[in-house]
């Protein structure tokens, strides 16, 4: 039986060890996932996180389908960031227009220009219209730059007069926390760009009030009301971590149950060939030839990978 390949690029190698085997939890009544498939991770970059957060698949190449399998399901989502920088544009320039005076006029033009990108930006990721390896590590980035722009564009034109440290403090914690629960990214690089957004937006606001109060400025309170607004970002970040690894879970207990049910299904297709076989040509032997370097669980694995993927 032909079966296509569904991905060929190893992208997320993940690194595991075989003596820290662990099951994941399933419901009451139901049988126990199977053990040394999750595995703990005991190298890398996230070894200061508790033992549940350091989950893998193992070996790689399953852990390597299911990462392929979570982008794609999570895709959708990355739509849902798209419509909160729309709705964040269009709240830019409602408010703009409302309270119209002649300075505004600037704000009004970026965010119906940000508007326009965004609506762009989701006809070609809904109808599918860019290449797939674009849409999987490129739009991601755009998305976020686009994000970021939009954000410091309004601090920079809608309170050019006056700025005061909780100036877009709360759209900037708002994106952040939805990083880490639309962008189709594995945990690293979400934890990477929403950090460097808040820590640009922190410097940012904090030189720009200090160069405005020259003459009168009060350091120690700025720095307390800075201070705040990193502990704000710090509660968003942890939160975010926290249903970023809740979805994880979830994930990877759908994934085991589908794939133990696509194994019963494939094991059962093959008996009942080896039977069609069996019945056709009774007084003859069949062999089954592999090629250098395949086995039967790569087989399996590929099957597995079609009807995950397709």
């Amino acid at each position: 039986m032909h079966r296509n390949r569904a991905f060929s690029e190893p992208e997320y190698s993940a690194e595991y060890s075989a003596d820290c085997s662990v099951t994941l939890p399933s419901d009451p009544g139901q049988a126990v996932g199977r053990t040394h498939e999750v595995t703990v991770r005991s190298s890398g970059c996230c070894l200061c996180l508790p033992r549940f957060m350091r989950l893998t698949f193992a070996p790689d190449s399953l852990e390597n389908l299911y990462q392929t399998y979570f982008r794609r399901q999570r895709h959708e989502t990355l739509l849902v960031l798209v419509v909160f920088a729309a709705l964040f544009d269009c709240y830019v320039i409602v408010m703009c227009t409302v309270l119209y005076t002649s300075d505004k006029l600037a704000s009004v033009a970026v965010a119906s220009v940000g508007l326009a990108a965004d609506v762009l930006l989701y006809l070609l990721c809904r109808f599918g219209l860019l290449p797939d390896r674009v849409t999987r590590r490129l739009v991601p980035y755009v998305l976020w730059v686009l994000i970021a722009a939009q954000n410091f564009c309004y601090l920079g034109l809608n309170f050019a007069r006056f700025h005061q440290p909780s100036d877009t403090v709360g759209w900037q914690a708002f994106f952040s926390f939805s990083f880490f629960l639309t962008l189709p990214l594995r945990l690293t690089p979400i934890v990477l760009i929403t950090a460097v957004s808040c820590g640009v937006h922190t410097l940012v606001l904090g030189v720009t009030i200090a160069q405005q109060q020259q003459e009168d400025i009060q350091g120690a309170a700025l720095g307390r009301q800075l201070l705040a607004n990193i502990v704000i970002y710090f509660c968003a970040i942890t939160v975010g971590v926290m249903s970023y690894y809740m979805a994880d879970r979830k994930h990877r207990k759908a994934f085991l149950e589908a794939r133990q049910s696509l194994e019963v299904k494939l094991n059962m297709e093959e008996q009942s060939q080896q039977q069609v076989r069996e019945t056709t040509r009774p007084n003859q032997h069949e062999r089954v030839e592999f090629n250098a370097g395949q086995s039967v669980p790569s087989l399996e694995m590929q099957g597995l990978e079609t009807r995950f993927l397709t």
